[in-house]
């Protein structure tokens, strides 16, 4: 995941970008891009230096890393092993770093990065997101029941109830 630095283009010469959120996991290690627009001064504070929850909830194939920064309320990001793209999808072992997540927040209006951090994870949850990953990876998949599982997944709940079933959950305070 390239991640910049704070106050440059994420993507050279690319000034709009789409707003999204992207969990996962490759050559690199673990990464959360927040890409939106409307970012307020305290989202950006909370991001670099505030509290931190995350959350996995598995729902069929699919695995939702839940997370909330500071003040902010519970969000997701679906991840699946087999749509990361193929020249940087790895299992875990193979990545480089697979104890922190890299997280970077970029404005979509202008491009710019607005924050970056690691976070280190607890060694249970890195090691039970590391285990679905790898259970994921090994298992078939379908990209068109994927898609049709999201959407029915959004359809049944929100973040902050997917947090309430979620089977590992970490949080950093400060």
């Amino acid at each position: 995941m390239q991640t910049g630095q704070v106050g440059q283009p994420y993507i050279p010469g690319q000034s709009k970008l789409e707003e999204k959120i992207r969990y996962r996991l490759d050559n690199e290690g673990h990464s959360l891009l927040i890409v939106k627009t409307k970012i307020t001064d305290q989202e950006i504070e909370d991001i670099k230096s505030g509290a931190v929850e995350l959350g996995i909830y598995i729902d069929g194939p699919i695995i939702f890393l839940l997370f909330k920064f500071g003040t902010s309320k519970w969000n997701d990001a679906p991840y699946s092993w087999h749509t990361v793209p193929s020249g940087i999808r790895v299992y875990p072992q193979e990545a480089i770093e697979v104890g922190t997540l890299k997280v970077v927040l970029v404005d979509a209006t202008d491009g710019l990065v607005k924050a970056v951090r690691e976070i280190p994870l607890n060694p249970e949850f890195a090691d039970q997101l590391n285990e679905y990953i790898t259970i994921q990876a090994n298992g078939s998949f379908n990209g068109l029941s994927y898609a049709k599982h999201i959407n029915m997944v959004y359809n049944q709940y929100t973040a902050e109830e997917m947090r309430e079933m979620a089977t590992a959950y970490m949080n950093i305070s400060y």
